[in-house]
């Protein structure tokens, strides 16, 4: 979309930081002002390369399908040019996989495009298309010391460049923090004098390990992914994903494993496989055991989810708006923070329309999208991790209630592709959870949702860097 005809008066605007949800904020901000600068402190590479400020980046990572079409829509031929890079896809409802208890959803075409890439590589390819916008520049190696506050409004950011004290002041009209989870916006609304927004925790204790293995670019890779759910009896999440090739052209499996509140696997080759057996999954037993393992095996850890309220505040300063992490950080393990980013990019795009020139009122009409954006996503993370009784929060009977029904309705799932492909939907933040209560689909959860029936289980077959398929291995939970 071109950019908005700009006021005589040139408009500056700031964002702090420059991962996923500030490229995707400094791409709407693109269309209202005159410049855009990224504010970030490393040094960003050329490629898909990891960096220091952002360490989960070389994890499993999932765009969902609503994510992918909304970068579409801000970068049309997006999806194009990773599947150009070696980004595996499919149809979501047929290539990605499912499991819950030990076997998989049924499948069918659901008609929705999914794409398997790494976060370096979507966020590099993101940051190519934003810097390349006219009036958008970033600026490495800056320390934020915090934004300007004059009177209830924000008039700038002071700073310092990185291992230096000399603090230099750049104006804007508008500063946005995409700063993550450690964000110091409490910190700043304290000390400027305002109420602390209410913030929402779940104690989860999650962590996990991750390998990546070769992977020949040349054999389709069957599933492009696998989701294995963790579940109140074997609380053990596991993600396979085909992705793109590295640097040296070898394409790639990345696979993670975990666990929550102490129960958390050994950072080794021998921790993964241990662990993928606990899981289930045939293909990563497969690969752990005997899979070309490329680099070592890294660990990572995620305390609680985390939200910021800060639609629920009466005053705001004018002129600053937070996106991504430092409002809501979910459980990674559901992969919803990227396509929450994205989401909240749309927000923020119809916030500046409605507002235009009135800024005070800009902080209350985004703050309150984002909202209704991060509801659903939240409710579907919270719910799935009280359903684990090893994770600590109350559980009021409205979530047991619906705990219990989605647990029936993933037994369904394994026998009824139509509720599969519903519970995908949703899982994707394509349809609303209502959807999963309509009468259809709850008729079909009453006849298929009983205790799923074992020694079934679907065959896997993963193609390794040497060209050859794992598979047929034990059965799932059995030793290999």
């Amino acid at each position: 979309m071109p950019a908005a005809p700009r006021n005589t008066t040139p408009r500056h605007a700031i964002v702090l930081g420059a991962s996923i949800a500030g490229l995707l904020a400094a791409r709407v901000l693109h269309e209202h002002f005159d410049s855009v600068v990224l504010m970030e402190r490393d040094e960003l590479p050329d490629g898909p390369l990891p960096r220091k400020g952002t360490p989960q980046a070389v994890h499993p990572h999932g765009l969902l399908a609503r994510g992918r079409e909304v970068m579409d829509e801000l970068f049309p031929g997006f999806t194009e040019s990773l599947i150009a890079q070696g980004a595996s896809s499919g149809d979501l409802g047929e290539r990605i996989e499912f499991m819950f208890e030990g076997q998989t959803f049924a499948k069918k075409p659901a008609g929705h495009l999914g794409v398997g890439a790494s976060r370096l590589a979507i966020e590099a390819e993101l940051r190519r298309r934003v810097l390349a916008l006219p009036g958008v520049r970033v600026q490495t190696g800056v320390n934020v010391l915090e934004p300007l506050h004059k009177a209830g409004r924000i008039t700038g950011v002071r700073w310092a460049p990185c291992g230096t004290s000399a603090a230099v002041m750049t104006p804007a009209d508008l500063v946005v923090d995409c700063t993550g989870r450690g964000s110091r916006l409490p910190l700043w609304l304290e000390r400027w004098g305002y109420r602390p927004a209410v913030e929402e925790r779940v104690q989860i204790g999650l962590a996990y390990v991750t390998a990546y293995f070769e992977r020949d670019p040349l054999i389709p890779a069957i599933p492009a992914a696998a989701i294995c759910a963790a579940t109140p009896a074997n609380p053990r999440p596991g993600v396979l994903i085909a992705q793109e090739p590295d640097a040296q052209g070898r394409g790639r499996w990345v696979a993670g494993v975990g666990g929550y509140e102490g129960d958390h696997p050994a950072c080794s080759r021998q921790g993964l496989l241990e662990r993928a057996r606990q899981v289930g999954n045939r293909d990563i037993i497969a690969l752990a055991e005997s899979g070309r393992m490329i680099d070592d095996v890294i660990r990572f850890t995620f305390p609680h989810s985390q939200r910021r309220r800060y639609e629920k505040l009466r005053h705001f300063p004018t002129g600053l708006l937070a996106m991504g992490d430092a409002i809501t950080s979910f459980n990674p393990i559901y992969g919803q923070g990227m396509t929450v980013a994205a989401c909240e990019a749309l927000a923020l795009r119809q916030a500046l329309r409605l507002g235009k020139r009135d800024d005070q009122k800009l902080a209350r009409n985004f703050f309150r999208e984002a909202a209704r954006v991060i509801d659903i996503p939240w409710q579907l993370a919270v719910g799935s991790d009280l359903a684990l009784p090893c994770v600590r929060g109350e559980r009021p009977l409205s979530v047991r209630i619906i705990n219990a029904y989605i647990a029936r309705l993933r037994r369904a799932a394994v026998h009824d592709a139509e509720v599969a492909v519903a519970f995908q939907k949703v899982v994707h933040l394509l349809e609303r959870p209502p959807s999963l209560f309509a009468p259809g689909i709850v008729w079909r959860v009453i006849r298929h949702g009983g205790a799923v029936r074992h020694g079934g289980a679907a065959r896997h077959t993963v193609a390794s860097g040497s060209g050859s398929h794992l598979g047929d291995h034990a059965a799932p939970g059995q030793p290999v």
